[in-house]
């Protein structure tokens, strides 16, 4: 049963012609046809905008009549409910172009979805820019994270994904988003009125392969980049990875499955997090070069951790385990990481959320000291100032 349905919407309820609401069908309806794709809306074209859809709702009543002649949007929501999987009072997410069609069959969908189907409709405008290369992946970019955020507020198991409507590029690009987060997707073409569901395809990008080009993704996020300023190697990793990078001429930027990245929770602690140490955690650290690989990862997914309010409290919060510890006096919290087999993570904590930084207080390398000492609130009642930014260590990048 879909409680959440997400839907991308084109402009098949106009040019459709045997739609209920075709441009076609009558002069008054024809006369939206030259502004179809106009952007830049002004108040001229948002009267005539409004004086269509008043025109239009005469032939409201026809589209519970004949479902399938209205578009691909409202045919499948309909599909949903005759095969029984339309929960009573569903959430409809419509995301359309910021376009005179767009914003027409933005209104007349939502008036038909909340009238036809008791619908809690949202609706987001994306702004695609299909003329400039540059434009349109920025812009494709900020469209897939869009999707992402709409598709965020439900559950992969009652959310029904269809990414039918809009530029062709846009249903692609959906489906990617869409399977990236593990939601399926559901299409069907007005014509044939069957309705297909796309089980995810599984697609990973490994956490190290973000941080080992850190500096070349957050380059070319900045601005387009000559590719005769980039090394062997990141001139090789444009090459390889060409759904990630975008190549003009002699310019290279992120794709817009790049920018989405970029912007993706999954990563977002690599690009954003400060990571502030303590003199002492720097100390360790300087003394136990070895194991720094071992520290950074696991300092890195402390950080997930906390930003995505994954994992147990009882190990992000250890000194809870401590019965001598005086929560009163606790300034900072206790992380029990994981073990490599020679060394444990344990490490003195605070997150600064509002800020998006982590400062560490106080790290232990080995369990048995870090149980004798901890238990008496070392490291964890007060700061072990001065602390020095350590960030570039961990993702590759100054601040």
């Amino acid at each position: 049963m879909y409680q959440h349905i997400v839907v991308t919407c084109g402009v098949s309820l106009l040019t459709g012609n045997r739609n209920v609401f075709s441009m076609n069908r009558d002069e008054i309806m024809g006369e939206i046809r030259p502004w179809l794709s106009a952007a830049n809306i002004n108040e001229e074209k948002q009267r005539k905008i409004d004086e269509w859809i008043r025109h239009a709702r005469q032939f409201a009543h026809e589209a519970a009549r004949d479902p399938n002649r209205v578009s691909a949007e409202y045919s499948m929501i309909y599909e949903l409910r005759r095969q029984g999987k339309l929960a009573e009072r569903p959430t409809v997410v419509l995301i359309a172009t910021d376009t005179v069609g767009g914003r027409i069959v933005e209104a007349v969908l939502t008036r038909l979805l909340e009238e036809d189907f008791a619908a809690n409709v949202r609706v987001m405008y994306v702004d695609v820019d299909v003329n400039h290369p540059r434009r349109m992946q920025e812009t494709l970019g900020e469209y897939m994270w869009k999707v992402a955020d709409a598709l965020s507020h439900g559950e992969p198991s009652t959310t029904c994904f269809a990414p039918i409507g809009g530029y062709k590029v846009m249903t692609s690009l959906g489906y990617i988003v869409g399977a990236f987060l593990h939601y399926p997707t559901a299409y069907m073409h007005e014509d044939g009125q069957v309705l297909h569901e796309i089980p995810p395809v599984p697609i990973h990008i490994d956490e190290q392969f973000v941080h080992e080009h850190f500096d070349l993704l957050r380059k070319c996020q900045k601005d387009m980049v000559s590719v005769d300023s980039l090394s062997y190697h990141e001139k090789q990793c444009v090459l390889q990875y060409p759904f990630l990078f975008h190549q003009e001429e002699e310019l290279v930027y992120l794709s817009a499955f790049g920018q989405f990245l970029l912007e993706n929770e999954k990563y977002k602690h690599l690009f954003a997090t400060t990571y502030l140490v303590s003199k002492q955690v720097a100390d360790l650290l300087r003394h136990n070069h070895h194991q720094s690989l071992f520290v950074h990862q696991q300092m890195r997914e402390l950080a997930k951790k906390l930003k995505h309010k994954e994992g147990d409290v009882a190990v992000l919060h250890h000194e809870k385990a401590f019965k001598t510890i005086d929560g009163r006096k606790v300034k900072y919290h206790l992380y029990k990481g994981a073990s490599n087999g020679q060394t444990a993570f344990r490490l003195a904590y605070r997150y600064d959320e509002r800020e998006d930084r982590l400062y560490a207080n106080y790290l232990w390398l080995d369990h048995n000291r870090y149980e004798r000492e901890a238990s008496k609130g070392k490291g964890i009642y007060e700061d072990n100032s001065p602390f020095v930014d350590m960030t570039r260590r961990l993702v590759g990048m100054e601040r």
